[in-house]
């Protein structure tokens, strides 16, 4: 296969926002004595120094399966410059593989009284003062800026993330009811106030489900996730001697249950893929919250960190997609907790986690995986999102969280149907790792791209390059040399609109009655025909096969 050589530096600006501050990446492989914090301190002191008298000050480490991730704050007067990170990469052979940090060309004046942090704003530094506002009934989190000087409020910040030891059983939905009855929402498969109970209690599973029994009964909790009530409205959590827990869906208990097996499953995957330590704690779980209002939202304020789901239009708690989004953001504050600053970053963040909504849909059923929300959206409640785009990267402008999710849904999805959840997970994962404050797509491309070099030898690198460049967020050329006697792909997947992916050897493209449908030579870029949407069987020089997948959106 094509491979990916990341012995490279570049530096990718942010797009023009005026709260971003200019990041520049490292890839390489640099000897260095050590792998632990102060060695990589000692390397990114070499490589990134601070204006003076601003200092490197260690944040956070994290171990992963591809080695350690050192992340840092800038800090001037022993006060932090919000958002200003770096993060060091260190392979457990002692090498520097990867490195990005915030670039920092002005400072702060001296400190003021009573001063939190430096926030950067307007292109400029401003010393602030950080107000929390909080509150339940619903559950709000607001983190406010003021100026420290003279107590305007610079900034209003929402710090929920959103999304708009026994083993006994339960009654669940695998994935959703929409996916197991193969149909789309409406007629009699809809919510209906969950008053549809004939038409959806029959598309239910039993299914095995940790519990913890104590003094002769059983409650919803284990060492992955525990349900509890913290934000209203009130229901009971039922407690009892019967490990089967078996309810209607129009009961409470249903998603209490449904959310448990849910959350359980990714957290046991975890351990099978390696990532076991990512996730210390078992989080809670509320999933009548939000005083009925259709929204759900991961809490970082508290100690551990909490899920809420809210029950307007379809049930949150109901809908595996939800659960699955809901506990990424869990995830991604494991590996790189409070990095999530800057639109771009926020968006990439939703994206993130609505991958793990796919892959998780996807493992059960290949069918709509790219329907995100299947069942609590694309229905009259809203919209749901989608894991597919046509958008160019190079012409978008980031003005909200949720405004281009798709656009890195998109490849991550595509890659995740070529090579399969197992493989796609770990690159998500250990890239994860690496994430900081104020990054852009392309530099979370890039660390994808040094996550399957670490993990596999870049062995679905190009494709996931490929699939990046089929949405602009990666140019085709930057970084790619390619072996000349390399072996191809046997499957791809691909658009009308993509890029042509058949370059590395010539050959031919049947359909699926035999029909000679293309014919190409070696480094064919594109063709001017398109190929209609359906599954195509090739054929290389070599006298190899392989086979393609043309979808529509």
């Amino acid at each position: 296969m094509k491979r990916i050589l990341l012995l490279l530096l570049c530096t990718l600006a942010l797009k023009s926002l005026g709260q971003s501050l200019p990041q520049q990446q490292v890839f390489g492989h640099f000897p260095v004595a050590g792998v632990e914090s102060h060695d990589a301190l000692s390397w990114l002191n070499q490589h990134a120094s601070l204006p003076e008298p601003a200092r490197w000050n260690e944040a956070f480490s994290r171990e992963s399966p591809g080695g350690l991730h050192h992340h840092f704050q800038a800090t001037l007067f022993g006060k932090p410059l919000e958002g200003a990170e770096a993060v060091v990469f260190i392979t457990k052979d002692q090498h520097v593989r990867g490195a990005q940090w915030a670039q920092l060309s002005a400072l702060p004046s001296p400190t003021v009284h009573n001063c939190d942090a430096a926030l950067w704003q307007d292109n400029m530094w401003k010393w602030v003062r950080w107000e929390d506002h909080s509150g339940y009934g619903p559950r709000y989190w607001e983190r406010w800026a003021l100026d420290a000087e003279d107590g305007t409020v610079l900034q209003q910040r929402d710090m929920l993330l959103h999304f708009s030891d026994s083993v006994g059983r339960a009654l669940v939905f695998r994935p959703d009811p929409l996916v197991k009855a193969g149909v789309v929402y409406g007629g009699a498969f809809i919510d209906d106030n969950d008053q549809n109970v004939g038409v959806l209690d029959p598309l239910r599973d039993t299914v095995s489900l940790g519990l913890t029994y104590a003094n002769g009964l059983f409650t919803l909790s284990n060492s992955a996730v525990v349900i509890q009530e913290f934000d209203p409205p009130a229901s009971s959590i039922p407690i009892q001697s019967s490990p089967d827990f078996f309810f209607s869906r129009s009961a409470a208990g249903f998603e209490m249950a449904n959310a448990m097996y849910h959350i359980e499953r990714i957290r046991t995957r975890l351990d099978s893929l390696g990532y076991g330590g990512l996730m210390t704690y078992a989080i809670p779980v509320d999933v009548n919250a939000f005083n009925g209002q259709d929204n759900s939202a991961f809490d970082r304020s508290s100690n551990p960190p909490r899920l809420f789901f809210g029950e307007g239009g379809v049930d949150d708690a109901e809908d595996s997609d939800v659960l699955a989004h809901e506990y990424g953001h869990a995830l991604s504050h494991a590996a790189a907790p409070f990095t999530v600053n800057g639109t771009e970053r926020s968006c990439l963040e939703e994206a993130l986690c609505d991958y793990f909504a796919m892959s998780h849909s996807y493992r059960w059923d290949h069918w709509r995986y790219q329907y995100i929300f299947n069942w609590d959206g694309h229905n009259p409640f809203w919209s749901g999102r989608q894991g597919w785009s046509t958008k160019d990267y190079s012409q978008l402008t980031f003005s909200s969280i949720y405004s281009h999710t798709d656009v890195f849904a998109d490849p991550l999805g595509v890659t995740l149907a070529a090579i399969g959840p197992e493989v796609m997970d770990k690159i998500v994962l250990e890239s994860m790792f690496n994430f900081t404050s104020f990054m852009t797509m392309p530099q979370a491309a890039n660390w994808m791209l040094l996550a399957d070099t670490v993990l596999h030898g870049a062995q679905n690198a190009s494709l996931l390059h490929l699939n990046f460049a089929a949405r602009n967020i990666l140019s085709p050329q930057i970084g790619t040399h390619e072996p000349v006697h390399t072996p191809p792909l046997d499957f791809f997947v691909m658009r009308p609109e993509d890029l042509w992916p058949f370059t590395n050897m010539a050959g031919s493209l049947f359909d699926i009655q035999g029909r000679k449908v293309a014919d190409w030579g070696l480094h064919s870029d594109r063709r001017n025909d398109v190929l209609p949407s359906g599954r195509y069987i090739g054929l290389w020089e070599n006298g190899k096969s392989f086979s393609v997948l043309v979808q529509n959106p």
